[in-house]
């Protein structure tokens, strides 16, 4: 059997173990309190439409054909008397029973779902499942200053322990945007407290802080027919050397790549055995080879280096506003406020033109010249070797290997006119939206009908540098129409733009870094407290992400629907294992608390039902208990059917 058929035969168990546990919890109680069960399906049988079935002592026993669900159906379970006189009501069903019994039925299930998730995490830890650590990655400019370092662990949000990457982002989603916390980190052994800002960016999901979480120096993707396939590098390698220097970050490593334009470079690696097992090759000494492959970058166009020559710079002075300790720049005597003037004999006006000059105008591990002004004090020339590369995620806003990097501004306004500027434009000018001519839908399927490639006009509100830059990247004719705000008013203005006639280019090999994640294993007594204390924090997690729904710190879209479901425990099964099990016991607690919601139709519906009978001494109205089931149906049916567009959205990319 093929490792994607033996992952989706574990799906096709885990995802009907969730679903028949609860649905065996509604079964023995009715059994228990006397109720006869005329039907146990596990996957939904409409129409009839079953795999298999069979009859035993009275019962149907159902494999449905759609399995993303399930039910017990219990005799009188949906049936309303005439009347409610003693006798009219068989023993043996669901409505001759009195209201505790009722609700021990109807809970039966939550229950039994909440209860197997203490043995699929205890199982899980039994096996060994991968988490992310929470661990910080790649830097932006807001979490560098507020003094956060790459391979800090965060140990506390808001006072909060948080343990792993997922739980330390719904700590922080959960948070008001805006607003300033105390976030525990450990750096070398020693802890460090640090005053940190809440991150929304509305075109996310979700509050998500500044910083990403760690990769490894392990191959995650390799591009088809790109130059580390041809070279024979394969997911799961471990990079070593590039042309014999140490790599020491993913950055370092992607710096050191791209560098090499059109180069033939020597890349050592480590491959893992295949036949060795995930936990064996997350180990200290792990079982495998080290190889030595060649390969031949391929060249693109550099990141931040546009193929058509903007026509203006942003208002970003050439200032200094972080310098990272011990770092090259440091040494050198560099400080935040310097205003840099040149790089070299090159005068520099904006931090763009600094950042091209000082990354691409000086040669590879040559030092970088630069003459810079410190309040009203007379210009000062310093030389600036490159230093290790850190995992700083702010493109043009930095120079890393010197350890320096300005502020990314609030807003995009022009801070100086070029050749080819359209008259009338002018410095200050606030860019609120540009349209310009881009490759159409039609590009990677051929041509149109006249024979001619297709363009399409790409319109965005309130660009950032970084957008702009991109673009002169990809225009599909040397125009553009930018439209700015000056005095409260709009103008548009339409600009040609030419072509670099030295365009810059990059070293390419066509991977993808891989997450780093560590394995949590117990032993069977060691696993027993944790597991208890895993659904509990499970069921903490989502209150706490409805919360964040309710009070719009959090987006609906990141509601998941079956497809979705599905898509992650395949993810999970294809992981091992213990990481499908661990994913069953989230996928368990959830499903307990979306079926005990107060919704009608659900459990929890039912049970607000018989509260209500308790209550009154009598059920409720025949007319009104119904209209309440059918709009419980409408919300579920509208629910799943938003729920599933997510999911489309996510796998589709719309």
């Amino acid at each position: 059997m093929t490792a994607s058929a033996l992952a989706i035969l574990k799906v096709v168990l885990g995802f009907g173990l969730v679903i028949f546990l609860h649905e065996l919890g509604h079964f023995i109680m009715a059994r228990r309190n006397g109720v006869f069960v005329e039907k146990f399906a596990i996957g939904f049988d409409f129409f009839g439409a079953k795999i298999y079935s069979w009859h035993s002592g009275g019962t149907e026993y159902v494999i449905g054909a759609l399995p993303l669900g399930g039910y017990v159906k219990m005799k009188g379970q949906n049936d309303l008397p005439e009347d409610e006189q003693p006798g009219s009501i068989d023993e043996d069903s669901f409505l001759g029973k009195t209201v505790g019994q009722r609700t021990q039925i109807i809970s039966a299930g939550v229950i039994a779902n909440f209860l197997s998730a203490f043995a699929l995490c205890w199982v899980a830890m039994l096996l060994g499942y991968h988490s992310t650590p929470a661990e910080v990655g790649t830097l932006s400019f807001d979490s560098l200053e507020a003094g956060l370092q790459p391979g800090d662990r965060v140990v506390e949000v808001a006072g909060k322990k948080v343990s792993s990457w997922e739980e330390m982002v719904i700590r922080y989603a959960t948070r008001e945007p805006g607003s300033t916390f105390e976030m525990l980190v450990e750096r070398d052994g020693e802890p460090v407290t640090l005053q940190m800002t809440v991150h929304r960016d509305e075109r996310l999901p979700i509050n998500y802080p500044d910083f990403s979480s760690p990769v490894d120096l392990r191959v995650g993707s390799v591009q088809v027919d790109s130059a580390a396939d041809k070279a024979g590098v394969e997911p799961g390698d471990h990079l070593l050397t590039v042309d014999g220097h140490e790599i020491t970050s993913w950055s370092h490593f992607q710096e050191l790549i791209r560098r090499r334009a059109d180069t033939e470079l020597e890349l050592a690696v480590f491959r893992p055995d295949p036949k060795s097992s995930r936990a064996e090759q997350s180990g200290d000494d792990p079982p495998g080879e080290r190889l030595t492959l060649t390969a031949h970058t391929t060249t693109r166009n550099a990141d931040g280096v546009p193929k058509y020559r903007p026509v203006f710079l942003p208002d970003h002075p050439a200032v200094i506003d972080y310098v990272e300790e011990g770092s090259t720049g440091w040494q050198a005597g560099l400080r935040p406020g310097d205003r840099v003037e040149r790089v070299g004999s090159e005068v520099v006006t904006t931090w763009y033109w600094l950042w091209r000059e000082a990354t691409w105008g000086v040669a590879p591990d040559q030092p970088v010249t630069l003459t810079y002004v410190r309040g009203e004090g007379p210009p000062q020339t310093v030389s600036v070797p490159p230093g290790e590369v850190p995992e700083w995620g702010l493109g043009t806003h930095a120079l890393p290997a010197l350890g320096l990097a300005g502020r990314p501004p609030e807003e995009l306004r022009i801070g100086a006119l070029l050749p080819g500027a359209p008259e009338g434009l002018m410095v200050g000018d606030r860019i609120v939206a540009f349209k310009a001519p881009v490759p159409g839908p039609s590009e990677s399927r051929g041509c149109d009908e006249g024979g001619e490639p297709t363009t399409t006009d790409w319109e965005v509100e309130d660009p950032n540098w970084a957008t702009l830059v991109y673009l002169h990247d990809v225009l599909a004719e040397p125009r553009l129409e930018l439209e700015v705000e000056r005095g409260g008013k709009r103008h548009t203005f339409t600009m040609q733009v030419r072509e670099e006639p030295e365009p810059v280019t990059i070293g390419l090999l066509g991977v993808g870094p891989l997450r780093r994640e560590v394995l949590i294993k117990r032993g069977p007594i060691e696993a027993i407290v944790p597991s208890i204390k895993a659904p509990f924090r499970i069921l903490k997690d989502f209150v706490d992400g409805i919360r964040a729904m309710a009070m719009r710190r959090a987006s609906a879209r990141l509601m998941a629907g079956p497809l979705g479901i599905l898509q992650a425990t395949y993810t999970y099964a294809e992981k091992s294992t213990g990481d499908l099990a661990n994913f069953l016991a989230l996928l368990s607690v959830n499903l307990a608390i979306v079926n005990f919601l107060p919704i009608p139709i659900t459990d929890g519906g039912h049970f607000i039902f018989l509260m209500y009978e308790k209550v009154k001494g009598r059920r409720m109205d025949e007319q009104l208990e119904a209209r309440f089931q059918w709009a419980g149906l409408v919300f579920i049916l509208l629910l799943f059917l938003f729920a599933t567009f997510n999911d489309f959205g996510r796998i589709f990319g719309f």
